[in-house]
């Protein structure tokens, strides 16, 4: 597995617009953000693993995190948490492994 691939886990760097937009939907689908006991009712957007949903705008307080028991999280092998306040996999494995990390 190259850095590239550790850092798109999604591989939407790769993919067609229609590809990207089917992979969304999967995600929004099947994430179970909504369930999570730092969602807040009523916030618009769920699926911030995936990349360009970005955070929540009503999430202020992290306090449980369980993007570890979703099928998207295994499915795609994903390893950060609290994608609702801490930004995407992409984000936050740029961050974390990326040139960012190293002070580039």
């Amino acid at each position: 597995m190259s850095k590239f691939d550790r850092l798109d886990r999604f591989g939407v760097m790769e993919i067609d617009k229609d590809e990207y937009e089917r992979k969304q939907a999967y995600v929004l689908k099947n994430c179970k953000c909504s369930g999570c006991p730092s969602f807040v009712p009523g916030d618009a957007q769920a699926g911030y693993c995936f990349p360009a949903i970005g955070t929540s705008d009503k999430i202020q307080f992290e306090k449980e995190c369980i993007c570890k028991t979703c099928a998207v999280f295994k499915e795609y092998e994903l390893n950060h948490s609290f994608y609702c306040t801490r930004c995407s996999q992409v984000c936050q494995a740029l961050k974390t492994e990326g040139p960012a990390a190293h002070g580039n």
